[in-house]
């Protein structure tokens, strides 16, 4: 038994695939392919490979390339588009480290959402919320899902607007969006060139920060925080209007508990938040970026194909000019520049990742309540992205029901932020 350790492990995780609770959480298995890989891993055990993660169940997002199946990103209309020629970059580290891939998982439609939602390959049920069909967050559903339901401790996804940070939030697990030029994104199908990074999903902080060293593209330095060398900045403006009571609570209540260990908790405002809107009034990127990768099948008259709410904010994309799009590039550039100057001498900035508990999915079938909806969960996880800085959400242990907390920081702060999250995990988890 000892000698098959991966194969084991992965027809555990094959056999957990059909239970209920997995429906919706992968758009494709690779059973065959996996127990293939789980066997080779046992040989390279055997054969003392120091590969450092043999036989670990992995998944990645649907919009990652696989060779020889066409890429899909969560949407039907691609599965007649031709097959991947390679794996993304992402997935040869992966299978390079000893990974062994069960699938790809469910995604909004082309990762143009953040709340997890998809007609055409189902929605993957929040698991925090049993006998309930509440959103899992997204557009990373299924990675999240596939975490908070222990099929694999890490699960790979991407991120433009919160769409890693967003499900794990909701979900009750932890989200890394690295810094986006950190990691490949090679053979990833894009939403926004401009905004999207590949990310991480993990039971921890920890683990979040073991599978970065495999993904990223050049190696890092791990930083040992202590509590008491911590400084963070909790933002008091933007992020905390409308938040939910159920939220706020539990998301003070880890404020007190970091402060008590000896973190530094300091209320900060940060002016330049409150542009955002001005800032995003005639163009965003996703929507502008979208519209241009999705022209030639719109062109082709198979708009029909597409989930509709996700199909009216690509074709809003259409609607925005280019001097929109020259003011947008300008003003994020002011942005990350203002921000600089506000957030030196921090090692973070700190707010509630979405400000709502996850809504129950009948509640968004109306239009206006879905794209309401849809902002509200986008809004605060936004902000580090159009910062081109990292971010990470960590589960608050006090709450009824899942609330994420994020710490945000500059573009290439990325160790120092994962040591600090570390840190603040473990202050967070221990047990009065």
């Amino acid at each position: 038994m000892i000698g098959c350790a991966s194969q084991v492990r992965v027809e555990e995780a094959l056999a957990r695939l059909d239970s209920d609770a997995m429906r919706f959480v992968l758009t494709t298995r690779l059973d065959e392919e996996a127990r293939g890989f789980a066997e080779a891993a046992d040989a390279r055990r055997a054969a003392r490979s120091r590969a450092p993660y043999l036989g670990m169940p992995v998944t990645v997002k649907d919009n990652f390339d696989l060779m020889g199946r066409p890429t899909t990103a969560g949407s039907r209309l691609l599965g007649d588009a031709p097959v991947a020629r390679r794996d993304a970059v992402v997935v040869q580290r992966l299978r390079a480290a000893g990974f062994v891939l069960l699938g790809r998982t469910n995604m909004t439609e082309f990762a143009f959402s953040g709340l997890g939602i998809n007609p055409h390959f189902g929605t993957p049920a929040n698991p925090a919320y049993p006998g309930e069909w509440r959103i899992p967050g997204g557009s990373s559903s299924g990675a999240a899902v596939s975490v908070a339901l222990g099929l694999t401790r890490v699960a790979v996804g991407t991120d433009t607007g919160g769409s890693i940070r967003i499900p794990a939030a909701l979900c009750g697990v932890t989200g890394f969006k690295p810094t986006a030029a950190a990691i490949s994104r090679d053979g990833v199908l894009p939403l926004s060139t401009t905004l999207d990074a590949v990310g991480i999903i993990g039971e921890s902080a920890a683990d979040c920060r073991a599978l970065f060293d495999v993904l990223r593209d050049v190696p890092g330095k791990p930083f040992a925080v202590p509590a008491h060398r911590i400084r963070l900045g909790v933002v008091t403006n933007y992020v905390m209007e409308g938040v939910q009571p159920e939220v706020a609570g539990p998301f003070h209540a880890a404020l007190a508990r970091l402060a008590a260990a000896g973190v530094a908790i300091e209320p900060i405002e940060l002016p330049p938040l409150d542009c955002l809107p001005s800032l995003m009034k005639d163009a965003t990127f996703p929507a502008s970026e979208a519209a241009a990768w999705h022209q030639p099948y719109l062109d082709a008259g198979r708009g029909a194909e597409y989930d509709p709410k996700v199909l009216a904010r690509i074709e809003a994309g259409n609607r925005m000019g280019a001097a929109a799009y020259a003011r947008l590039v300008e003003g994020r550039n002011a942005f990350i520049a203002d921000m600089a100057e506000h957030l030196n001498g921090l090692h973070g900035i700190v707010w509630p990742t979405v400000p709502a508990l996850a809504p129950n999915i009948s509640e968004l079938e109306d239009d206006s309540a879905y794209h309401a909806a849809n902002a509200l969960m986008l809004r605060n996880s936004t902000i580090a992205n159009l910062l081109d800085g990292c971010a990470i959400s960590l589960p608050c242990p006090e709450a009824a029901r899942p609330v994420g907390l994020t710490i945000a920081a500059l573009a290439g702060s990325d160790d120092l932020l994962l040591g600090v999250a570390e840190t603040c995990q473990r202050v967070l988890n221990q047990k009065d």
